[in-house]
């Protein structure tokens, strides 16, 4: 009973963090999670299962999105479609529950941490009510990486299970979770890498079990290997789009450091985009509770430290996840380029400032250790900090523009030519320049009859001749006629080009199939998931 008081209590404090999508339409956002929702829904009614291709990605062209893409967020959001709800609401339950759950699960990491409730809900409210936050949801609309806040004290929730008790099933849950940050946003995973190495190290070593490495990497392992429908195509077809582009021009990390006074000082709010220089259109604080807190602990620390020459358990844990936090800080200041010029990977995490979605993080956790030091009026104290924190930041919390929408209403005219052009480079093939205007249904030599997620049909008015479809290539389309399937190669627009002889039959086939490397990935990881479920119902019964 008190465990759901408390959860309950969280979740009402969350919601001045939601409230505002709580009615009909949607709010603006700088991505284009919407589309992408819907494209994957076309997707499953395609029963294109894992979902590969959205089919009017690319200018309308088409583009090997979920391909390349986290997914298992619109996986979930697909669910909540299929049970009745539309896709606009669909994502803002996701919204939702990026943060409702983040501040359970937060509660759940930070009184594993600290060992107390309260402690654990200054972490949780601290956690949710970061600007950052706010901007990832009400500004950027970065849907899977809102998804990977729930995630990331879960994977270290587990990881100290295990460490404390050593059971298998702890060991089994680390493996999934971290599958499932894998799934969700693989920048994610490297942007929360610092944190769940420095950490597991440490704690390995306060518990003096280093052996116990072995077994979380095979663990670790397992991750990878439930996540290779995934991975083994991001690793062996990412030659085949043009994935460098992602790295080039406004994605260029040298342009999107971050200032001092950014992160620490102003209170700046707006809904614009990161430009060269420090006059960003969005907030790029850390918060100023955020920072503020863990320095006045630091305080106290450094000062016991120094007056009694030991640390206990506790202050260990404070300075080990504080300098996480700091470090994460640094990876967003200009400072840190030398770092970014010799670690080439950093390049596609575009933008320095996403780092402080690791630096909120930890900075939330260390933020629980605060009760330990409040001699006096402790319960006060609290209270003025838990409202500090929420009127301080509550605000931000908030659409720029409202639309009173509803799916149809996206699903045509402006924005969803928009929606198509949206993120064109991203994952158009290397072999063509890229479209200008949206994909034709008809053409001299062609018209489109139907068009689905993994099957297209057109009717041929020239034959006997090389001929070029309104659709992008990438391996894995094959083209059928008369009986007969061929394959197809990339045109010089990047696009599906075949020799068609004279045939019977006027019609043509394009089917979307899957590689071997993708046969491969699904089928290591249908074995894996079924391994892991068979493996933990043995694990949690003994």
């Amino acid at each position: 009973m008190k465990k759901i008081l408390v959860i309950l209590i969280i979740l009402v404090i969350t919601i001045p963090s939601f409230f505002r999508m709580l009615k009909p339409g949607i709010f603006s956002t700088q991505d284009f999670h919407l589309f992408r929702l819907a494209e994957f829904d076309k997707c499953i009614s395609d029963f294109q299962i894992p979902c590969r291709w959205a089919p009017d990605a690319g200018a309308g062209f088409g583009e090997p999105v979920f391909n390349f893409y986290g997914q298992l967020s619109y996986t979930i959001g697909e669910s909540f479609h299929l049970a009745g709800f539309s896709k606009i609401d669909s994502i803002k339950i996701l919204f939702i529950l990026s943060l409702a759950l983040s501040a359970i699960s937060m509660f759940a990491l930070a009184k594993k941490i600290w060992g107390d409730n309260l402690s654990a809900l200054l972490s949780s409210v601290i956690y949710i009510y970061a600007p950052y936050r706010a901007v990832d949801i009400w500004v950027r609309g970065a849907l899977p990486e809102a998804f990977c806040f729930i995630l990331f004290p879960l994977v270290i929730l587990q990881i100290e299970n295990y460490l404390e008790k050593q059971k298998k099933k702890n060991l089994l849950l680390f493996g999934l979770f971290f599958a499932i940050l894998i799934l969700t946003h693989n920048l994610s995973v490297i942007l929360f890498l610092p944190f769940l190495v420095i950490w597991t190290i440490y704690r390995l070593f306060f518990y003096k079990k280093p052996k116990l490495l072995i077994n979380l990497a095979f663990a670790a392992v397992f991750s990878f290997l439930i996540s290779s429908f995934y991975l083994l195509p991001v690793i062996f077809e990412s030659k085949f789009i043009n994935l460098q582009s992602t790295t080039l021009g406004f994605f260029d990390w040298r342009a999107h450091f971050v200032t001092l006074n950014q992160l620490f000082i102003s209170r700046f709010w707006g809904y614009g985009a990161s430009v060269w220089g420090p006059e960003d259109g969005l907030s790029l604080s850390v918060g100023q509770i955020q920072w503020t807190i863990p320095i006045i602990i630091l305080a106290f620390v450094l000062f016991k430290l120094f007056k009694s020459k030991s640390l206990n358990e506790k202050d260990a844990n404070f300075l080990v996840i504080f300098s996480v936090g700091v470090l994460a800080l640094f990876l967003t200041h200009n400072k840190s380029t030398f770092l970014w010029n010799h670690l080439s990977f950093l390049s596609f995490i575009q933008f320095p400032w996403r780092f402080l979605g690791l630096a909120v993080f930890s900075f939330s956790l260390a933020s629980g250790e605060l009760l330990k030091y409040i001699k006096i009026f402790k319960i006060p104290i609290y209270l003025i900090v838990i409202f500090t924190v929420i009127l301080l930041n509550f605000q931000f919390f908030r659409e720029d523009i409202w639309f009173n929408v509803k799916d149809t209403d996206t699903e045509i005219g402006s924005s969803w030519t928009e929606s198509k052009f949206a993120s064109l480079p991203d994952y158009w093939p290397k072999y063509g320049p890229l479209p200008t205007k949206e994909a034709p249904s008809e053409t001299d030599d062609i018209k489109l009859i139907s068009k689905k997620s993994s099957t297209q049909t057109f009717e041929l008015k020239n034959i006997n001749k090389q001929l070029e479809f309104p659709i992008s290539y990438f391996p894995g389309w094959q083209i059928s006629y008369n009986g007969k399937n061929i394959n197809p190669s990339p045109s010089q627009n990047g696009l599906i080009s075949a020799y068609i002889p004279d045939s019977p039959t006027k019609e043509v086939f394009l089917t979307f199939k899957n590689t071997s490397v993708r046969t491969i990935g699904n089928l290591i990881s249908l074995i894996s998931i079924i391994s892991w479920i068979v493996i933990f119902i043995i694990k949690y019964e003994a």
